[in-house]
């Protein structure tokens, strides 16, 4: 049947379901390969979304983050603006070194840094001693009473002494200002 033995109802009804198949053909083409992008829309949509549910569940928590913030700067030490502080740091390490019976072979400073209000104060230290002695003299030192000490990196090496050899960055932090 040609299209002028048709009538008219039935060309527009002929044109419509072309139209209708034009535009599924399309939709085809265009979103047929789109399912990868599909899954790492979603995957990353469900990451914003945990991301967001941390990022609340922190800031829901604000109060008892504000209560531990005081509480660390109120035991955090104190500097004066002009106390020289790599020897008030060397000086109580040396302290509680002694305390422990462990002999410091070397200390060296490095430059201070500002971290929003708290200062840190890097100081490597070398030291040649038993395990025990070096594990009690470790753990005195990051609990010690006058300083707040981390230690963030660690060497260890064996002598032929029995002795460990260890190398290590002890962070001094503290805050500048009226000593308290």
């Amino acid at each position: 049947m040609s299209m002028a033995g048709m009538s008219r109802r039935d060309r527009a009804v002929l044109a419509a379901v072309g139209v209708v198949a034009m535009y599924a053909v399309a939709v085809l083409l265009w979103f047929g390969g789109r399912e990868d992008e599909w899954n790492r829309s979603r995957k990353a949509y469900e990451n914003a979304k945990k991301q967001l549910a941390k990022e609340n569940r922190l800031i829901a928590d604000r109060e008892a983050w504000k209560e531990r913030a005081e509480e660390i700067s109120l035991k955090m030490p104190t500097a004066g603006e002009d106390e020289p502080t790599e020897t008030r740091w060397q000086r109580l390490i040396e302290k509680i070194a002694a305390a422990n019976k462990v002999d410091i072979k070397s200390e060296q400073p490095k430059p201070e840094e500002e971290h929003g209000g708290v200062w840190e104060m890097p100081i490597e230290v070398r030291v040649e001693e038993s395990l025990g002695r070096i594990v009690r003299f470790l753990y005195d030192l990051e609990h010690a009473d006058g300083g707040m000490f981390d230690v963030r990196e660690m060497d260890i090496s064996s002598r032929n002494n029995g002795f460990l050899a260890v190398k290590f960055t002890v962070t001094c932090a503290y805050m500048k200002g009226p000593s308290k």
